[in-house]
């Protein structure tokens, strides 16, 4: 019998591609490297792909999502919905995400999303956000994949800054009833613990990998490439080629009823808005454009503000100018701002001061990106009490602000580029 041939499928800023071929190799895999920008067609040779980690397209907008607008996603999804074992891992788990090839409604936009670490112990408070790397022991909760079909839990490295599944209530049921958490994060007695440090991303369920209804196809946070604990992975997949009939693949299927076409909020009237743009290239902005084929698109970072209504327009000038000063928010060397502040316009000049201006884009063709969970703002604020404690901040509020052409903005609000809907707000000024 000729050894089964596994695409390890990369993409710019993929960086485990070796590991992950050297892996398949050990149980006997023929395997190669497969670039993204290979002709589609040749990907369905091999029998299986595997989408190792890394960060491709250096995590621009969300981790995973521009390699996921890749053409060879359409091959990659045609050889999922034939049957063939896919396995992203990191990254490579959060492009099948952010492709929908997991979970997707019938337009086939991800009904689950890989949102930032949130590390929280039993009393609910947040230990730490963002990157995390470790090790952590993972157990087989269904061992109906391909890459699953084994008893012993595995203790294997985890690196990573967006790993946590997160879905909407009606489809956490779903995944539940469906058996669709492949692994869980659980502690050295093989118990689990939905907190740190059993968890280290405040997983759904600690979810270490969640699967596609069919089961082929399987989105993996750690790393079992990275060294021989992982090693049942891929000899899961071997024995599954050998004899197919071991693992019956699912005809299931998931209906979404609480997942809508995304419905823009507007801006509170009472936040103020400060819009943060590059001076140099901005590689996100370039990127989209890129992928849109569209040129007419500009990004800002947002932020905004809320202050005690009852303060004057130039007490709030002065604090968020005394804010853009402290350099928390803004490099001024490097970034112009504006500010909206109580409905009318602001640039900050080179004296280091608001003046009143005109809008230097149209509110009509922006909308601005926030996540539901603002981690970003959350600890922006701590951090601005504690170093400027006399502006008595209310709130703040993280996001990024798209300027796109008119006849482009119902389109754009609702592409899965832009924001996800698991994980986002969309607003209009």
């Amino acid at each position: 019998m000729t050894s089964p041939k596994i695409a390890v499928l990369t993409f710019p800023g993929n960086n485990c591609e070796t590991e992950t071929v050297r892996a398949l190799k050990t149980q006997g895999f023929q395997s190669e490297v497969f670039l993204w920008n290979r002709e589609p067609s040749e990907l369905k040779e091999f029998d299986g792909v595997v989408i190792p980690g890394g960060f491709s397209f250096e995590d621009r907008g969300r981790s995973g999502i521009v390699s996921s607008q890749e053409p060879i996603f359409k091959t990659l999804t045609e050889m999922a919905n034939a049957g063939a074992p896919i396995l992203g891992i990191c990254n490579g788990a959060q492009m099948l995400v952010e492709s929908g090839l997991i979970l997707s409604d019938g337009n086939n936009i991800p009904t689950l999303a890989l949102l930032n670490n949130k590390r929280t112990n039993a009393e609910g408070k947040i230990l730490g956000t963002g990157f995390y790397h470790s090790y952590r022991t993972l157990k087989p909760a269904n061992k109906k994949t391909p890459f699953s079909n084994f008893s012993e839990n595995i203790h294997i490295p985890i690196a990573h800054g967006e790993g946590r599944f997160t879905l909407t209530p009606e489809m956490e049921k779903e995944v539940i009833n469906k058996n669709l958490i492949v692994f869980t994060y659980v502690n050295e007695k093989g118990e689990e613990d939905n907190h740190y440090p059993t968890n280290p991303n405040g997983s759904f369920q600690n979810a270490a990998a969640i699967c596609n209804p069919k089961g082929n196809v399987v989105a993996l946070m750690p790393h079992p490439e990275r060294n021989e604990n992982g090693n049942p992975v891929f000899i899961s997949l071997w024995n599954y080629f050998q004899n197919k009939k071991t693992i019956e693949l699912n005809n299931e299927t998931i209906s979404v009823t609480d997942f809508t076409n995304t419905i823009p909020q507007k801006i509170q009237q009472d936040e103020i808005i400060v819009l943060v743009r590059l001076k140099i290239s901005d590689k996100t902005e370039k990127t989209f454009i890129n992928v849109l084929n569209e040129e007419n698109i500009t990004r800002r970072e947002k932020w905004g503000f809320y202050i005690d209504n009852t303060v004057s327009v130039p007490e709030k000038i002065k604090a968020i100018s005394n804010i853009i000063q402290s350099g928390e928010l803004v490099n001024l060397n490097k970034q112009w701002v504006v500010a909206k502040i109580d409905g009318e316009w602001y640039d900050w000049t080179d004296n280091n001061e608001f003046k009143k201006s005109e809008a230097r884009f149209s509110e009509e063709n922006c909308f601005i990106v926030e996540a539901k969970e603002d981690i970003k703002g959350q600890e922006k604020k701590e951090h601005l009490a504690t170093i400027l404690p006399e502006i008595n901040l209310q709130n703040i509020k993280y996001g990024v602000c798209w300027d796109i052409p008119k006849n482009k903005k119902e389109e754009y609000i609702s592409h899965s580029l832009f924001s996800s809907r698991v994980g986002d707000t969309i607003k209009t000024f």
